[in-house]
């Protein structure tokens, strides 16, 4: 596992949405491990890891939404990049993102298991895009 740091984002145009904007070059890098022929493209949007989603997640104590905008924040990820469903991603844990879950009233679980001790949710960084049909 690595660690690595990003900056809090909120946006509220369309639900209510909180990322951890990361540097770029992190996104790239692991999408240059890929193999060219697999014709992964770069994600539509700039690296990130989304810790509230507007279409999973409606906070219910929305009073602290915004409080921690331009927070650094750090992550541990793993480099093992995953597939499915057009998209290539690594796995992200923060206890900061947790807790700021937590703090506004979200639950920490994930659809998959947990496989690091101390965390409760998976996030992730996507890293590209494919088409579903490949070999």
């Amino acid at each position: 596992m690595f660690t690595s740091t990003g900056t809090i984002q909120y946006d509220d145009s369309d639900g209510v949405r909180m990322t951890v904007k990361v540097n770029q070059d992190f996104s790239n890098y692991y999408r240059a491990l890929i193999p060219k022929y697999l014709n992964v493209v770069r994600p539509r949007w700039p690296a990130h890891i989304t810790a509230i989603r507007p279409e999973l997640d409606i906070p219910p104590k929305i009073r602290y939404w915004g409080d921690y905008d331009g927070e650094e924040v750090e992550f541990l990820y793993d480099p093992y990049i995953f597939w499915d469903k057009g998209f290539c991603w690594v796995d992200a844990w923060s206890k900061r993102l947790e807790d700021i879950r937590t703090e506004l009233g979200l639950p920490n679980t994930s659809t998959r298991p947990v496989v690091r001790a101390g965390f409760s949710k998976i996030f992730h960084c996507t890293i590209g895009n494919y088409e579903e049909n490949l070999p």
